[in-house]
């Protein structure tokens, strides 16, 4: 699994972007969440071929931010 921060999310829209640990952007979608996330959150995901593209799925919540 890659761990990463989230750094952008939209609600309307349904989806956001993790920024990892090499300062790359990966897409995922609301739908994708097991776990209620915010902006900074730290996570742990996988990355997958969908039909949109790459997107990170299997998305959980490393640990909660003050």
């Amino acid at each position: 699994m890659r761990k990463g921060t989230i750094c952008y999310l939209d609600q309307n829209s349904g989806f956001g972007i993790i920024k990892d640990e090499n300062e790359q952007k990966i897409q995922f979608f609301l739908m994708e969440l097991q776990e209620e996330i915010r902006l900074n959150d730290e996570i742990s995901f996988e990355i997958e071929l969908t039909a949109r593209g790459l997107a990170a799925t299997k998305i959980h919540l490393l640990a909660l931010q003050n």
